[in-house]
């Protein structure tokens, strides 16, 4: 071997050398910056004539199984649904309070009885009257807190996915960059492994949004297909589109069909929520459109419940002094029919609850609501009809006289109810039309109009006699009846359909809601194992062991000083080879 043959090999040594120093002083350097793989460079003999003739080195290499890092994106998707799914239910709960909880709507219902048991001892009592409405308006603020909470929460799940969206448009945006400067590098040889790391960062990142798919260009470029295998980056960005909603309410829903709600994730026109089957922005749909809009209508079961009870109890009964006028809680269309029976009185009582006049109404007689409100009208010293808004009015003639109904016998409709309970002519507690519960204005402010007893039904009243008796806690006595009677509660959102009491499926409702969370955050956490486990598996195989680094620093430096030595050596028989001519 000539002396120039030994040069050259050990200066391509000495330079294959320097590069594998510094790509492990980068590994070193990096060690800890996320997202980093360790990179190596494999050293390969330089052949000549057949001959070898020295050593160069083969393109820098991320030491990444791409497997392993396929499978790690996929249950990064898997973890961040279950962990956002997780972390609503959590807040649900809070807002719901624990299942031994002194302050939640279950301890509530139990004041209301208890009020009224002290009311039913002394109906006569304006204070303990108080109380009850006190309770009432503290069962329905409790009622509508619930419906807050989750409407809130919808309207937190609606902002983060527009945050998402943002995110996603960011990402995409990344990439795109990183394709071109990788496919940039790749055209004059630059190593592009740094590169590929910052897109598979960027891959990361669309992983914890939803599912995608994505695949490496022989150029470099990465594409990237998003949920139902729609384009999200080829060879430019397709971005997604969302617009939140603001404000949002029980009724503010997601319907793909329709042009009107809430909005849906889209790509170039096309609505591909339906696809999004995980990811952070799968379990924010599934939160904002399923889960709570489940519980709301939970929520609004329990509060028809409540409704129901009291108001038939106050419709059923009488106030001493009776109001001056009775308005349906709803609009009545007057061509229905009436579908009644049986037997309504109609009197008109003075402040004392005494007879001035009273009428019975066989209710069969009527078809539709219309001649019902004729004959009303007809009962002299009453008005009736139609309010602007559609709803039946029945008014006293004389601003000193209240109006008091009483059914005798039948009722009206299939569930035979009071004919004022049919029509919420005297509700207690009134539903607005966001589905907020309160207690009726008038009989906030005056615990007198409070119905206590019942209106008389012996065969005739004389006038001036009492049309509600002393004493009287008929309609007290039926509110708590009505609590405590079994009713049945529809399913919906992981409840089974119940028949029980209104505490009681309150309290199961607590406990529901309890339950699910801690489901979810079980499931949480196994799935966050699942990607911790492949995260330290990737990080095993592809991260920096300054150890293993360091010990191959200090190898390649016994190669350096060796291939110097060579090279010294080679030039001082140059040198004598020169002093000799």
């Amino acid at each position: 071997m000539s002396l120039s043959s030994a040069l050259t090999i050990a200066t391509s040594s000495l330079k294959a050398t320097q590069t594998a120093i510094s790509v492990t002083s980068n590994n070193i350097a990096n060690a800890d910056v996320a997202g980093y793989t360790r990179k190596t460079v494999a050293p390969q003999t330089v052949i000549v004539s057949g001959l070898g003739n020295g050593v160069s080195l083969a393109e820098i290499q991320r030491q990444v199984d791409a497997g392993l890092e396929k499978r790690t994106n996929a249950a990064r998707t898997q973890s961040a649904e279950a962990l956002i799914i997780a972390a609503y239910l959590d807040q649900l709960q809070s807002a719901y309070g624990s299942t031994t909880g002194d302050d939640t709507i279950a301890t509530k219902i139990g004041d209301l009885s208890s009020s009224l048991q002290a009311l039913s001892t002394s109906p006569a009592s304006d204070s303990d009257a108080q109380k009850v409405i006190s309770d009432l308006a503290d069962l329905a603020d409790t009622a509508n807190g619930l419906t807050d909470s989750i409407q809130d929460l919808r309207q937190e799940a609606d902002q983060s996915i527009a945050d998402s969206v943002a995110a996603v448009n960011a990402a995409l945006h990344n990439l795109d960059e990183l394709n071109n400067q990788v496919m940039r590098a790749q055209a004059t040889g630059v190593s592009t492994a740094d590169l590929v790391d910052q897109q598979m960062q960027q891959i990361a990142a669309l992983s914890e949004q939803f599912n995608i798919s994505y695949f490496t260009n022989a150029n470099g470029a990465v594409s990237v297909y998003g949920p139902g295998g729609v384009p999200l980056l080829t060879d430019n960005v397709h971005e997604l589109s969302f617009t939140p909603t603001s404000p949002i309410d029980a009724t503010t829903l997601y319907d793909p069909a329709s042009s009107t709600g809430l909005s849906g994730v889209s790509v170039g026109g096309q609505d591909i929520t339906g696809f999004i089957g995980s990811g952070l922005m799968s379990g924010l749909f599934t939160v904002r459109d399923e889960t709570l809009v489940a519980e709301q209508k939970l929520v609004d079961n329990l509060s028809a419940g409540i409704l129901d009870a009291v108001n038939a109890a106050q419709n059923a009964g009488t106030s001493v002094p009776a109001p001056n006028s009775l308005t349906s809680s709803e609009p009545i269309t007057g061509t229905d029919a009436l579908n009644g029976s049986g037997t309504l009185r109609v009197a008109l009582l003075d402040a004392d609850g005494n007879v001035q006049s009273y009428a019975d109404l066989d209710l069969s007689l009527y078809a539709t609501n219309d001649d019902l409100v004729a004959g009303l009208d007809a009962i002299p010293g009453l008005s009736a009809g139609y309010d602007a808004d559609g709803k039946l009015v029945i008014t006293s003639d004389d601003p000193n006289l209240g109006v008091g109904l009483g059914q005798i016998s039948g009722g009206v409709g299939a569930s035979n109810e009071t004919l004022s309970a049919a029509l919420g002519l005297n509700d207690v507690m009134v539903r607005s039309a966001d589905g907020k519960l309160s207690v009726r204005s008038d009989i906030a402010t005056d615990p007198a109009l409070l119905a206590r007893g019942s209106l008389s039904t012996e065969a005739t009243l004389a006038i001036g006699s009492k049309g509600v008796a002393s004493g009287d806690a008929s309609a007290v006595n039926a509110m708590i009846d009505n609590l405590a009677a079994d009713r049945t509660f529809p399913g919906g959102g992981g409840m089974a359909t119940a028949t029980t009491d209104i505490a009681s499926y309150a309290a199961n409702l607590i406990a529901h809601v309890a339950v699910s969370a801690s489901e979810a955050e079980a499931s949480a956490e196994i799935k966050a194992g699942t990607l911790s486990s492949l995260e330290s598996s990737l990080a095993g195989k592809s991260g920096v062991n300054l150890d293993e680094e360091t010990a191959e620093l200090s190898l390649l430096e016994t190669n350096y000083q060796a291939a110097a030595k060579v090279v010294s050596v080679v030039q001082e028989m140059y040198k004598t080879l020169l002093n000799m001519i």
